[in-house]
């Protein structure tokens, strides 16, 4: 295990690597940026051309909208990836530095690592979420949405008097939430310096495919089609029947049936 002086814990904030100057991290997160634009722009396509009657238009737009998303969500992903195993690649086994992170990223990473950390009876977690100094306007994100996470998973959690950008997780005796179920234990949030870093492609960030809502059109016939379906072979099924030999036969019975009730 590592150790850090006193002045090494009270800087964290001011550690060497530094994403806001990361050419790489601002790369990757420009072109998810420019991607949901894209997303952006041919869902506002789709709409418009749905409610001009024109469905074909309206469909193409939409794949390619999804499309865009699923770039952007790639993109963000390989940002976020980057960015927390070069924040932690000199962390101590019982810290996790979240800076760089979108909230969304940084929620589902650490409920990994927490998941992890309960699972090893680990005593408490260091969460390094800062002091939004990387921030728009200053104001921090990270640490109000790791409190809320922590409140509602009924994990205790203190800011570290000592560093007000760590917010100190205590794990002793707490239990993994049942909300959490679908959270991957073994992704890039389990890694700490007794573990390897999992590979890209065995990492599930996000915990499953962005979902991306249809436009109407394409939702109507998904719920008409077993409806449709469903007629169209009572149909067949009649015109089998509907022959002129059944028909004889039918009215022989007919006649049958009335002779023994007279």
């Amino acid at each position: 295990m590592k150790f850090r002086n006193q002045s090494q814990h009270h800087d964290r904030d001011e550690k060497d690597y530094n994403h806001a100057t990361d050419k790489q991290y601002e790369i990757l997160r420009k072109k998810a940026d420019q991607a949901y634009q894209q997303k952006q722009h041919f869902s506002s396509e789709s709409q418009r051309a749905y409610k001009q009657g024109d469905g074909a238009a309206a469909k193409k737009f939409s794949t390619q909208a999804q499309r865009y998303a699923q770039e952007a969500e790639n993109y963000n992903r390989q940002a976020a990836e980057y960015v927390f195993r070069e924040n932690n690649l000199d962390s101590d086994c019982n810290d996790i530095d979240l800076h760089g992170l979108y909230v969304r990223e940084a929620q589902y990473i650490l409920k990994q690592r927490i998941i992890n950390g309960i699972s090893r009876n680990e005593h408490h977690l260091e969460c390094i979420v800062g002091k939004g100094l990387h921030s728009k306007n200053g104001i921090a994100k990270l640490k109000p949405a790791v409190e809320q996470l922590c409140n509602e998973a009924g994990l205790k959690s203190y800011i570290n008097p000592k560093n007000t950008g760590v917010l100190i997780i205590e794990l002793a005796g707490a239990r993994i939430h049942a909300s959490w179920s679908d959270i991957n234990p073994n992704g890039i949030g389990a890694m700490n310096e007794h573990q390897n870093v999992p590979d890209d492609d065995h990492v599930q960030l996000q915990g499953g495919q962005p979902h991306q809502q249809q436009p109407q059109y394409q939702q109507q016939p998904q719920y008409q089609q077993p409806h449709q379906q469903q007629n169209a072979h009572q149909q067949s099924m009649f015109e089998q029947l509907n022959t002129p030999q059944n028909q004889k036969i039918a009215v022989q019975i007919f006649k049958a049936i009335c002779s023994c009730i007279k």
